[in-house]
C-alpha cells in the first residue's frame, strides 16, 4: 500500500537527505532532485573549509541516507531553474511535494540600492563562503574574489565570524607567504594567525596589515556565539554574556579584527564607480530591540564591504511568499498556502543556517506528511477492527479510499511518474549509481593536496 506514493523532494543535505531517508523506511518511493551535481548544500559551499570532521561526517550522513533503493537521486536539477514548480504540481504527478530547498539568498542589505555595487567592493557572504571553500581547486568555475586588508563585514552571528576568520587567514596567510613563510589555512585557523606570525617573528605592523572590522549593531555580549537556555535566570544569562565577551576578546586578539558594537548601515559611499564605504548611524538597545540614536552617524571608508546578516531562501516562482519567507499555513507541517500536498521543511522554513534544527524540522514536517497526509499509522498503531471478516474488509476498503483521498497513485499513476524520473535522470547524465557519482564529484579537498 505504501509503494503507491511518489514523493518529490527538492534539496537533499540536510533536511531533504532526512525526509528521503525517513519515506524511504516506510516504503514510500521518493525522488531528490538536486540542484548541483553533489547534495551536499552549504556542508560544501557554506561551512568553512577548515570543518573537516565535520563535513565528511555529515556528508556521510547525506550519502548513506540517499544511498537506498526506495530513493532516485536527480542531481543538476533546480526548481525553477531546470523543472518549473507548476509543471511539477501540474503534471509530474507526484503524491506529495517537499521543498528543501535551503537559504541560498543572502538577506538584502538595508541601503537602498547597494545591489547594483555587487562586485564594485560589495559582496554577500554567501558568493563569498563559495569561493572560499573552492578556492584550491582548479576551474571550478566560480570567479575569483579578491579580498583585502581593512574589509568592513556588517554582521553578528556566527557566520560573520567565520567571514572574518577566513578573510584574516587569507590576509595574513599572504602575508607570511612573501616573507618566505608557507603556512596552511588549517594552522592558521587552529592556532589563529596573529599568533602564528608572532612565533615567525612578525608583528602584524611588520607585516603592514591593519585589520578588519566587523560592525554590529547589537552589543557585543548579544552575539550567538554561545547558546543561552529558553529558561535562563537573570544569573545564567549574565554568565552567558561574559563568556561571549571574553571569546570575542580572544577571537579580536588572536585573528586581528576590531568589533564595533552598536552601528547600522544606513547609507553607501560611492568613489570612482565603486562602492567604497559605509555611512553608519549609532543605535541603542531597548527592551532587547535596536533603536536608531538620531543625528548620530560616522562614515566608514574600506575597500571591500561583505554583508553577513543572514540568509533567507530564493524565491521561486508560482510558490506563494510571505515577506522573504515561503507562505506555509503552519511552521510545524510546512504545509504551503493553497497546495495541499506541497510543505516545505529545514531551513528554508527555519530561517537559521543551524544543522540539527534543520533536521529535527524535517523530520517533523515529514512525519506529518506520513501519518497525518497520508494516514498511514505509526509503528504500534492498527485501525479498531471487528472480528468478522465483512467488518475487517470494510475497514481496508476505508483505508484504501482514505489514502486513495491523500496522494496514493494507481499503478500506472506510478509508472509514469518513476519514468519522468529517469529520463530526467538521463538528460544530466547520471548513471543511477549514487556511490559512483559521488566519488566522481568530489571535489579534491585541500588538507589532501
Amino acid at each position: 500500500m505504501h509503494s503507491s506514493h511518489v514523493v518529490a523532494i527538492f534539496g537533499g543535505a540536510v533536511a531533504g537527505s532526512e525526509a528521503a531517508s525517513l519515506l524511504a523506511k516506510q516504503g514510500i518511493h521518493c525522488a531528490v532532485f538536486e540542484q548541483n551535481s553533489l547534495s551536499y548544500g552549504k556542508i560544501e559551499d557554506g561551512l568553512p573549509k577548515w570543518h573537516i570532521k565535520l563535513r565528511d561526517k555529515e556528508e556521510k550522513k547525506i550519502n548513506d541516507k540517499l544511498d537506498h533503493p526506495n530513493v532516485d537521486f536527480v542531481p543538476c536539477t533546480k526548481l525553477g531553474r531546470d523543472v518549473s514548480f507548476k509543471d511539477i504540481v501540474e503534471n509530474w504527478g507526484f503524491s506529495a511535494i517537499l521543498l528543501a530547498v535551503g537559504a541560498w539568498r543572502d538577506r538584502p542589505l538595508p541601503i537602498d540600492g547597494i545591489d547594483a555595487w555587487i562586485e564594485k567592493g560589495f559582496i554577500y557572504q554567501n558568493p563569498f563562503f563559495k569561493w572560499y571553500n573552492h578556492s584550491h581547486e582548479k576551474d571550478n568555475g566560480i570567479d575569483k574574489i579578491d579580498i583585502h586588508d581593512e574589509t568592513v563585514i556588517v554582521g553578528g552571528g556566527l557566520a560573520s565570524i567565520d567571514v572574518v576568520k577566513a578573510l584574516m587567514c587569507e590576509i595574513i596567510g599572504r602575508s607570511l607567504a612573501k616573507k618566505g613563510h608557507t603556512v596552511d589555512m588549517f594552522t592558521l585557523e587552529k592556532k589563529g594567525p596573529v599568533n602564528i606570525a608572532a612565533e615567525l617573528g612578525f608583528s602584524m605592523q611588520d607585516l603592514g596589515i591593519k585589520g578588519c572590522a566587523l560592525y554590529y549593531r547589537r552589543n557585543a555580549h548579544f552575539m550567538p556565539i554561545t547558546p543561552i537556555p529558553e529558561n535562563a535566570d537573570e544569573r545564567r544569562i549574565n554568565k552567558a554574556y561574559e563568556v561571549r565577551n571574553r571569546m570575542l576578546n580572544k577571537l579580536q586578539k588572536d585573528f586581528y579584527f576590531t568589533l564595533e558594537e552598536c552601528w547600522a548601515p544606513v547609507d553607501k559611499i560611492i568613489e570612482d564607480d565603486r562602492l567604497a564605504g559605509l555611512v553608519f548611524q549609532k543605535t541603542k538597545i531597548e527592551n532587547g530591540r535596536v533603536k536608531m540614536v538620531p543625528d548620530k552617524t560616522i562614515e566608514v571608508k574600506t575597500p571591500m564591504v561583505i554583508s553577513s546578516i543572514g540568509s533567507i531562501p530564493e524565491p521561486i516562482e508560482d510558490v506563494p511568499a510571505d515577506g522573504s519567507a515561503y507562505a506555509v499555513e503552519n511552521l510545524h507541517t510546512g504545509q504551503i498556502n493553497g497546495f495541499d500536498n506541497v510543505f516545505a521543511l529545514g531551513n528554508a522554513v527555519t530561517g537559521r543556517g543551524n544543522i540539527r534544527e534543520s533536521r529535527l524540522h524535517s523530520v517533523a514536517v515529514t512525519e506529518h506528511v506520513v501519518h497525518e497526509h497520508f494516514k498511514i499509522p505509526q509503528d504500534g498503531e492498527s485501525e479498531q477492527a471487528d472480528s468478522t471478516s465483512a467488518a475487517v474488509e470494510k475497514q481496508v476498503t476505508g483505508i484504501q479510499q482514505k489514502m486513495r483521498a491523500q496522494g496514493a497513485l494507481t499503478e500506472s499513476e506510478v509508472d509514469d511518474v518513476l519514468g519522468r524520473i529517469k529520463q530526467r535522470q538521463k538528460s544530466v547524465g547520471y548513471d543511477c549509481n549514487y556511490r559512483s557519482w559521488v566519488e566522481k564529484h568530489t571535489p579534491v579537498r585541500l588538507e589532501n593536496m
